[in-house]
């Protein structure tokens, strides 16, 4: 199996899973990706609004996929003798579900799968330790995770990409989304900061925050949503008030079917 490579590098840094602190730190974070995981059946609306037959296989294969995953986190706590804890408030709101296709397919796809893949990959591949008897299995099973959420991201860039080429004011409230969710990422992870000093793996918390911070205005550059040149405060607020007003808009929104719509022409047989 390919090698995962690492976006950000811990230094060899790793939990003590003897430890009842750090085990409560371990059932945090894998708690956070359960949750995430069973919000896999929000592909069930992502399908019925799939705007072409490829985005419908898509959502097909990634709910199979996502339900898949629900069960191997579970096994995961099992074979920790861990038992999860309820889901962060932000976690819940970064993760909310939307009936409005241009939000889900950044939101969901693009920026959200992409802040898990970041978890996954960079935190818990590089801080479980391998002297745990239960922890080289469940890397196995971790890297194939990560390599199905990098499948999503990279459909959740295509999309967004083409939602942007069909409806370029999007841009604007995109990178206000984009923006606001760097800042509840980083309240997420502040009450942690007081743990930090002395901690192998939390010391680079400051750091890691940063980095995830960066790549995600990296990404949004690459798609044409975060400006190249410095922005303002207050345009800033104003993009992110623009995001949240087309979020909850989305909230009371109705998803709308258009497959039965364009299925001859989807098929080869129109146009």
């Amino acid at each position: 199996m390919d090698k995962i490579q690492h976006g950000y590098d811990f230094g060899g840094a790793a939990f003590n899973l003897n430890d009842p602190q750090d085990r409560e730190l371990v059932r945090f974070i894998l708690s956070q990706a359960l949750f995430g995981e069973a919000t896999g059946v929000y592909c069930g609306k992502s399908l019925f609004a799939a705007r072409s037959l490829e985005a419908a296989r898509f959502y097909v294969r990634q709910a199979r996929q996502e339900l898949n995953h629900l069960e191997l986190f579970a096994e995961v706590f099992r074979s920790l003798n861990m038992t999860p804890a309820p889901a962060h408030w932000v976690v819940k709101l970064l993760s909310a579900h939307n009936n409005y296709y241009p939000l889900k397919v950044l939101m969901e796809h693009a920026i959200g799968e992409g802040m898990v893949l970041d978890i996954f990959k960079d935190v818990l591949l590089q801080t479980l330790p391998d002297d745990h008897p239960a922890v080289p299995e469940i890397k196995k099973k971790l890297r194939v995770v990560v390599r199905e959420e990098e499948e999503h991201v990279a459909w959740g860039e295509k999309e967004t990409r083409a939602m942007l080429a069909e409806r370029p004011w999007l841009r604007w409230p995109y990178y206000g989304l984009l923006e606001l969710q760097i800042v509840l990422a980083r309240l997420m992870v502040r009450p942690f900061a007081r743990r930090a000093e002395g901690h192998p793996v939390l010391s680079h918390l400051g750091p890691f925050v940063d980095f995830v911070s960066a790549r995600i205005r990296q990404q949004g550059r690459d798609l044409g949503i975060t400006p190249e040149a410095p922005v303002g405060a207050v345009k800033r607020l104003g993009a992110m008030a623009w995001g949240v007003a087309l979020f909850l808009r989305s909230q009371v929104s109705t998803s709308r079917s258009t497959l039965e719509k364009t299925y001859l022409t989807e098929l080869g047989f129109v146009g």
